[in-house]
């Protein structure tokens, strides 16, 4: 091949992934939905109990008196769902078993339900005895339709990634989905895609 192809080929391999977190943790902030013990890593599932990577560990979000459908909405759009259609907790859906993982956040408040990412809300990691209890575990039931389906033009994604927060950054234009090459694409440009998520 001569010198434009490897070019051309070289920009096309030059595709970007990006791993979200704030401060010093890596995934920091990530959601995953378990049921019966087991995670969905790709988003394979629309309902669940709630995990949050915080603190450097996976653990529950508490449904306390502060939770209700703004904070469920922002958890579903984390995982890249349109809104919750239900929401409660282990105690009163028990379809999806008990986690037993410690309980990291409550106090989970969101003055918007517009949010994409629950770190954007105000969460306390000083939980009460109320919260001790494993049937206290956030469980949230998403719509089905994926934020994506009906994009508007600059609207960007991240996919294939394991978790919520990290994989392929895609940008919605001229009416399909495409790549941000990485060239000139730096920690600020990750960054400000993050906050744009």
């Amino acid at each position: 091949p001569d010198r434009d192809t490897n070019m051309a080929l070289l920009q096309f391999l030059a595709i970007l992934y990006i791993i979200c977190q704030t401060e010093a943790d890596t995934g920091r902030g990530a959601l995953r939905l378990v049921r019966n013990n087991f995670y969905s890593t790709v988003q394979a599932w629309n309902s669940g109990i709630v995990e949050i990577f915080y603190g450097s560990t996976w653990g529950n979000i508490c449904d306390d008196a502060f939770f209700a459908f703004d904070e469920a909405d922002v958890i579903c759009h984390q995982l890249g769902y349109t809104a919750a259609s239900t929401y409660g907790n282990t105690g009163t859906i028990t379809s999806y078993g008990t986690d037993l993982n410690s309980m990291l956040i409550e106090d989970v408040s969101c003055s918007s339900s517009d949010y994409l990412v629950l770190l954007r809300c105000s969460v306390t990691t000083q939980y009460s005895s109320f919260c001790n209890d494993h049937s206290r575990d956030v469980v949230v039931d998403c719509y089905s339709t994926r934020l994506w389906d009906s994009p508007t033009s600059g609207q960007i994604r991240l996919t294939g990634g394991n978790f919520s927060n990290q994989g392929l950054l895609e940008i919605y234009c001229n009416g399909e989905w495409g790549t941000v090459c990485d060239d000139g694409f730096y920690s600020t440009e990750a960054l400000v895609a993050c906050r744009q998520l």
